[in-house]
C-alpha cells in the first residue's frame, strides 16, 4: 500500500439521483502500511463517502506537521506517540471528542490513559516484556528469563539484544520501567549492567529486535507484545515474557482543531473506536489490544486481557516519564552507548573478579562502572530537557561532554580497582 495517497476509490450516492464528490480525509499516523489498509477497506464499508489520504509521520515530524499555522490541512492524528498527544493538547491544537469516547476504556493499571479534557482518546494498548527464542535457550542451555532482574546475570552476556532509546521509539518508556520501580540510581546501575550483557539495536524497531532472534543471532530481545503475537501465529519459534514489574503504554487518537471535514473526521474516530474497529486490533495480522473492554468476549484463547489482569508490582508516572524523555535519551547515549564495548570489558572483569572471590574489589569496580553523571532531580528539569531537545546547540554539546567525561573518568577508575 502506498503511503500519502488517496485511498479510496469507489464513491457511491447516498439519497441522491447523481454520484456526490468524496470528501478527502487527512489522517496523519506511524501505523505500518497494512495496518492502514486493513482499517481503510473496513472504513470503506461504512463510510464509502469519504476518501482517506494518510501522511506518515513519527511523534516529533507529526507534531511538526500539527504545528504548522493551518496544521497541515489535517484532519485526524492516528498514532503511538503517548507524550506528543499531551503536548499538542496544551497548545490547543486538538479538539474536544465528546461522546466519542463512550464504552472505551479510559485507564489501565491505576493509569489514565485518555486526556481529562476528552480532546485525545486511547485506540489500543502494548506491553513491554521479553521475546525469546526457546530451541536458542535450550541450546544455550540458559534458563527463560521473567523478571528484568534476572537479565544483569553473567549468564545472560552476549544472548540479549535490546533497543537504545534515542533510536527506537518504544524504548525510553522501557528504560523508564526500571528507574521509577528500582529507583534513579539503581534503575541506571540495572541498565548499565543488563546493556553490557546486550547487543544495541540503533534503529529499525521492533522488527529489527526480533530478526535477531529469527535468524539465531540472540535468544531475547526486549521488546513490546505487540511484535511477537504476529510472529507466533505465522509459527515462528518466538514466545513472549510480561515481567511482573511491567507498563502498558496506550495508542492515541484526536481530531485536529483546525481540521478541514470535522464531521468526517468524527466519524473516522467513531469507527475507530466502536467494536468494528476495536475487533480488527485482534486480527492475527494486527494482535493489538482494544480499549473497548466488551471485544474481549470475542478473543482467541490465550489472548491478553489487561483490563482484567491484576496490575503490576509498580504504577508507572507518565507524566515523569514525558517530562523527562530527552535527559533519558541522551543520557543513555552518553553513559551507556558511548562506551557499549568497554562496558562489555568491564563487567567481564567484575565476574571474574567475583568468581575469583574476590567481592570487594568487585563491588568498588561495579558502584564506578554504574555511577550515572546526573541525578534524578536534575533530570526533570525542563530547562535541561529543552535544551536536550536540540542536540546541536552549544549548551547541549557542552553538558554531554561533561557528562561523557564524568562517565569514561569513572570507566577507567574502574578498570584500575580491577587491575590492582
Amino acid at each position: 500500500m502506498k503511503i500519502a495517497r488517496l485511498c479510496l476509490a469507489a464513491l457511491c450516492a447516498v439519497g441522491l439521483a447523481g454520484p456526490v464528490r468524496a470528501e478527502t480525509l487527512r489522517v496523519i499516523t506511524s501505523y505500518p502500511p497494512d495496518m492502514m489498509e486493513l482499517y481503510e477497506k473496513a472504513f470503506a464499508q461504512v463510510r464509502p463517502d469519504i476518501k482517506i489520504e494518510f501522511l506518515p509521520g513519527h511523534g516529533a515530524e507529526a507534531l511538526e506537521a500539527l504545528r504548522a499555522p493551518d496544521q497541515s490541512g489535517i484532519d485526524v492524528w492516528w498514532a503511538p506517540a503517548a507524550n506528543a498527544f499531551p503536548a499538542l493538547a496544551r497548545e490547543g491544537g486538538l479538539r474536544p471528542l465528546g461522546s466519542l469516547g463512550d464504552g472505551i476504556e479510559t485507564s489501565v493499571w491505576g493509569m489514565r490513559i485518555a486526556d481529562p479534557a476528552g480532546t485525545y482518546l486511547p485506540f489500543e494498548i502494548a506491553g513491554y516484556g521479553f521475546a525469546v527464542r526457546p530451541d536458542y535457550l535450550a541450546r544455550h542451555r540458559l534458563p527463560k528469563p521473567t523478571d528484568w532482574s534476572d537479565l544483569v546475570k553473567p549468564v545472560y552476556a552476549g544472548h540479549i539484544v535490546m533497543p537504545v532509546p534515542s533510536s527506537v521509539g518504544y524504548a525510553p518508556a522501557m528504560i523508564e520501567i526500571l528507574l521509577q520501580n528500582q529507583g534513579w540510581d539503581k534503575g541506571w546501575a540495572a541498565w548499565t549492567e543488563i546493556a553490557a550483557n546486550s547487543s544495541l539495536m540503533d534503529g529499525g524497531g521492533g522488527a529489527a529486535l526480533l530478526n535477531e532472534l529469527f535468524d539465531g543471532s540472540k535468544g531475547i530481545a526486549l521488546i513490546m507484545d505487540f511484535f511477537v503475537r504476529p510472529a507466533r501465529i505465522e509459527g515462528k519459534p518466538v514466545s513472549f515474557t510480561y515481567p511482573s514489574v511491567s507498563f502498558v503504554t496506550p495508542a492515541h487518537v484526536g481530531i485536529t482543531t483546525k481540521a478541514p471535514h470535522p464531521e468526517q473526521a468524527r466519524a473516522f474516530v467513531q469507527f475507530l473506536l466502536s467494536p468494528a474497529g476495536q475487533m480488527l486490533l485482534m486480527e492475527p495480522a494486527v494482535s493489538r489490544l482494544p480499549v473497548r473492554k466488551s471485544v474481549y468476549a470475542k478473543a482467541p484463547a490465550g489472548y491478553p486481557r489487561p483490563f482484567d489482569a491484576a496490575p503490576p508490582a509498580h504504577a508507572f508516572d507518565q507524566a515523569k516519564a514525558s517530562a523527562r524523555q530527552a535527559v533519558l535519551k541522551a543520557l543513555f547515549d552518553d553513559a551507556i552507548t558511548s562506551r557499549h564495548a568497554k562496558l562489555k570489558d568491564l563487567f567481564a572483569a567484575i565476574h571474574d573478579a567475583e568468581k575469583q572471590g574476590d567481592s570487594a574489589k568487585a563491588q568498588k569496580a561495579r558502584a564506578l562502572a554504574t555511577r550515572i553523571p546526573l541525578d534524578e532531580t536534575a533530570a526533570a528539569d525542563p530547562a535541561l530537557n529543552a535544551a536536550m531537545n536540540n542536540l546541536d546547540s552549544d549548551e547541549a554539546k557542552a553538558i554531554r561532554a561533561k557528562w561523557r567525561a564524568e562517565v569514561n573518568d569513572a570507566t577507567a577508575r574502574a578498570f584500575a580497582v580491577l587491575a590492582k
